[in-house]
């Protein structure tokens, strides 16, 4: 009998992947979401039936039906697979599966886990190695985002949401950083380095633990490790002097140090945090036998991720960048690393926050994390969950801004209206945040161009 695998939420990042490495295994492989999105033209390329809207009818003809930790069992497909005897998987549930018979490499941490999975997949591609991998993200150097591969090993993302990250059992752990997130899911910051600490101690016995040691409490939950199993070896990374393996840097390029060893590269993504995790990645790819200066020269070839730092374009002199980053950390790791490549332009922020919760429990950090950037508009939060309790709206957020001085501006369109009309020569302009503020991308550099060939017409008809 052929298994007939549904997703119910197919469109998603993790369960899209998971469907493209079913898609390898040549099963059959449907799915249905809310709205269709880019991410679903590849899986109907390759075959899979997909349909908008939810209805319980689309699972009467599977075999096993995947569903996010989001989707209760009171859902009408799930309960409806239920009550048919169908099997029903979480997608942490259907990876744990995949990764069973392999070698993991698993990526977890607060920020940098997408970036850090693709750095680590692409060396072991540019190394001639078919590695499994599943990136939290599409990336220009990987036709899709999820490859079964037939190599030992398997590279994957370990999201902490919905405790995903315990499922797996590790030969490298990566902990890239740990800081407050998905407290809306943890209830306390408590809670949620607990599960950081089980996520650790997931590890296969005597694996190795990689950890970023420029996150105090990473180092902390690492510290706790030692502690408790002897049997784990434990690198650390970081831009420090006092890491295992250490990334040092001029610009663009980059010295990386071990015992004993130096190695000179370069990255084409600028900023600490990218060199951040370039250190984790190295440290990962060494400590599953790879060699270490072909890692290095790889990196040099490596474009990043789709949504992380990412240019949309230029117009009028304006250059217009996307990045995903939606927590304070995070904003002014991208704030701070356009600076870098870009020190005289002014930077315009089009922050637009990722569901109320997250905006009123990070609000300290979102008071000052823009602070190195010149302009900043606040737009209408992307709502990835109800409004309840104390959550904070995006107008509610640009007055507690407290430096600069933050304008809110309503929907993605209106805002990216009014950044594009009070835009300068020279500026540089990043919308910022998870949702889809990178619409606004195409709206700026419209009206950008308009305004420039207006100014050109009319320059022409003084002439």
């Amino acid at each position: 009998m052929t298994m007939n695998v549904h997703f119910v939420g197919i469109g998603g990042i993790h369960m899209s992947a998971l469907a493209h490495i079913l898609l390898d295994d040549g099963l059959v492989v449907s799915g249905c979401d809310r709205s269709d999105a880019p991410i679903l033209q590849r899986l109907r390329e390759r075959g899979a039936p997909i349909v908008l809207g939810h209805n319980e009818g689309h699972v009467t003809t599977a075999t096993q039906v995947v569903r996010t930790a989001a989707v209760p069992e009171t859902h009408p497909e799930v309960a409806r697979a239920l009550e048919l005897g169908i099997p029903v998987l979480t997608r942490a549930e259907l990876l744990a599966q995949i990764a069973a018979p392999r070698q993991v490499v698993a990526v977890g941490g607060t920020h940098g886990k997408t970036t850090t999975t693709a750095m680590i997949a692409h060396v072991a591609a540019a190394a001639g190695r078919d590695c499994g991998y599943v990136i939290g993200g599409e990336a220009p150097d990987f036709d899709v985002h999820a490859r079964r591969g037939s190599d030992d090993w398997l590279v994957l993302e370990a999201d902490e949401y919905g405790r995903a990250f315990h499922h797996y059992q590790p030969a490298v752990a990566v902990l890239t950083n740990c800081e407050p997130d998905h407290l809306d899911y943890y209830g306390s910051r408590e809670a949620l380095e607990d599960a950081f600490s089980g996520y650790l101690r997931t590890l296969k016995q005597g694996g190795t633990l990689v950890v970023g040691i420029d996150s105090p409490r990473a180092a902390v939950l690492a510290a706790r490790l030692r502690s408790d199993r002897s049997d784990v070896r434990i690198v650390t990374a970081s831009t420090r002097e006092d890491a295992d393996v250490r990334i040092d840097s001029h610009g663009d390029d980059i010295r990386v140090r071990t015992a004993g060893r130096s190695d000179c590269g370069s990255l084409q993504q600028p900023g600490e945090y990218q060199r951040q995790n370039a250190a984790v990645a190295l440290a990962a790819l060494d400590a599953a036998g790879f060699d270490l200066a072909d890692a290095i020269d790889a990196l040099r070839g490596f474009r990043g991720v789709n949504r992380r730092f990412q240019l949309h374009g230029e117009a009028a002199d304006v250059i217009v960048l996307d990045d995903y980053a939606h927590h304070p950390t995070e904003a002014a790791a991208a704030i701070a690393a356009a600076r870098q490549r870009w020190p005289s332009r002014r930077i315009v922020v089009l922050f637009q926050p990722h569901t109320y919760t997250r905006t009123s429990y990070l609000l300290d950090g979102f008071r000052t994390c823009f602070s190195a950037a010149d302009a900043v508009y606040t737009v209408d939060t992307y709502a990835a969950r109800a409004m309840e309790g104390a959550a904070l709206t995006s107008e509610q957020l640009a007055a507690e801004i407290e430096s600069p001085a933050a304008t809110y501006g309503g929907s993605v369109a209106e805002t990216a209206e009014l950044a594009a009309a009070q835009a300068r020569e020279g500026d540089l302009i990043i919308t910022m945040g998870a949702g889809d503020i990178d619409a606004a991308g195409s709206i700026l550099l419209e009206r950008l161009e308009a305004r420039a060939a207006t100014r050109l017409a009319s320059g022409e008809a003084g002439a």
